[in-house]
């Protein structure tokens, strides 16, 4: 399930080794990832019908009552992506993202952001995403996505980066 593969990826449940190859800082419930799906999507990948990657996507509004990615948010008009501060842009928020580890460094990420663009909503211009700085792995999978750094912010002491690209618009009409 989407629940297990996040737990046992949870910082908190890894070694200092295991979290060099890629983390996830918070903890969702499984209706929490239906109210994200709900939202906008939950992007998943299978093997043998067991879940091994997920991609979670959902609005700026979706995620205000949350302590993290509402710091992020509030970062918005000072993060400058092409010019224009992210709260000029229609921004969809990506994330958690999680693959399993032996799957890692397969084109996994860029094919759960693919399936995403198909069927985002057309208006959002924007992807975003927030990464542990610490989460060297993330941050280098997702530059080679097209995503770069905008801006960074503390959240509970830790350091994180907000990470954008523009949603491809080159889409197949269906």
């Amino acid at each position: 399930s989407l629940v297990s593969l996040q737990n046992s990826n949870l910082a908190s449940n890894l070694s200092d080794d295991q979290r060099r190859d890629g983390f996830l800082s918070v903890c969702f419930s499984a209706k929490q990832f239906a109210d994200m799906n709900d939202d906008l999507a939950v992007v998943v990948g299978t093997q043998e019908k067991v879940v091994k990657a997920f991609l979670c996507a959902s609005t700026v509004e979706f995620n205000k009552p949350f302590a993290l990615p509402k710091t992020m948010i509030d970062r918005f008009p000072q993060a400058i992506y092409d010019s224009k501060p992210l709260s000029d842009w229609l921004v969809c928020i990506a994330g958690p993202v999680c693959i399993d580890a032996a799957l890692r460094g397969q084109g996994v990420l860029a094919m759960l952001y693919d399936c995403f663009y198909d069927i985002a909503p057309p208006q959002y211009e924007l992807a975003t995403v927030f990464v542990s700085a610490d989460n060297t792995r993330s941050i280098r999978a997702h530059e080679k996505l097209g995503m770069r750094i905008v801006d960074e912010f503390d959240f509970n002491s830790r350091r994180h980066v907000i990470m954008a690209r523009k949603i491809n618009k080159n889409r197949n009409k269906t």
